[in-house]
């Protein structure tokens, strides 16, 4: 989960590690008082995502924003790098964060990312943390290689993790979400608590330009092209939201304000956050 440089830095490690968590399952992780520079930056969120929707940019300077501090601790940061996992808090209370990473593979999920996933799921579900997705994903990583390791069965394995899940939780879509991944990343009708999405959103089966070569590969350029521009603003949030599959659409510098809201609502709730631990035995690989 993570590497110390020696003795000293491993004890650092596992104490910061260990500020995140209950004291045992039947507890809620502890609060902490806000930073005071705490949301400061969010103005500078809209610096972060680029105009062109086909840029990439570090997710991680998102989270740093919106979370408490910029403060947050990675687990298994050089294993499945196309998806983040860490904890965080956001006004004072800890949250479990899986996002897409952009700047790897286009946020294209891996096995490696996908079994990632899961053993967080697990470790979020069975300590009573919340859960917060971050969407920009293009969809998944295949080839021959990914189906000699059994990729199908691995983001199966993930979705029925993700079914089980009993903490909240909270999605937000950033920009591109399509087809099965969206499901993975906890996505509209897969179960999300809370769901919203930034304007930039894009929703979909297939990426765009993707599903142009596919299903019309054999027109014209010009012809393609004004295809894929079309494709694109369909698959923006706003008819979804219409259908009420997204509660709302935010705007991005709104985000820390509407996760404060939600957490709150979380920690007013019947259940308190109190999750029912049914991922505690759950296999995190096989």
């Amino acid at each position: 989960d993570r590497i110390a440089e020696d003795e000293e830095d491993c004890f650092r490690i596992i104490r910061e590690f260990l500020d995140y968590m209950p004291s045992n399952n039947r507890d809620l992780p502890p609060r902490r008082d806000v930073p005071k520079e705490s949301g400061k930056q969010m103005d500078s969120i809209l610096t972060i995502l680029p105009e062109k929707r086909t840029r990439s940019y570090d997710m991680y300077r998102i989270i740093r924003t919106i979370v408490d501090g910029g403060t947050l601790f990675d687990l298994k940061p050089f294993f499945g790098k196309t998806i983040i996992t860490c904890l965080a808090r956001i006004d004072g209370s800890v949250v479990g964060i899986i996002a897409n990473q952009p700047i790897v593979n286009g946020g294209a999920m891996g096995i490696d990312a996908l079994e990632k996933m899961t053993s967080f799921l697990c470790l979020c579900d069975s300590f009573n943390i919340p859960l917060l997705f971050l969407h920009d994903t293009p969809g998944f990583i295949t080839g021959k290689d990914a189906e000699l390791r059994k990729v199908g069965a691995k983001v199966t394995v993930a979705l029925e993790a993700l079914a089980q899940v009993t903490v909240q939780k909270i999605s937000i879509i950033i920009r591109k979400t399509y087809g099965q991944a969206m499901f993975n990343m906890c996505g509209p009708t897969a179960g999300p608590d809370f769901i919203v999405a930034w304007p930039t959103a894009e929703i979909g089966f297939l990426e765009p330009e993707i599903a142009a070569d596919v299903a019309y590969g054999a027109l014209a350029e010009e012809k393609r092209k004004s295809l894929i521009e079309q494709m694109v603003k369909e698959g923006d949030p706003y008819p979804l939201a219409e259908q009420y599959y997204i509660q709302d659409i935010i705007d991005p510098r709104e985000t820390r304000n509407y996760l404060i809201r939600v957490i709150n609502l979380i920690r007013n709730s019947e259940t308190k956050g109190m999750g029912n631990h049914l991922l505690a035995n759950w296999p995190t690989k096989f």
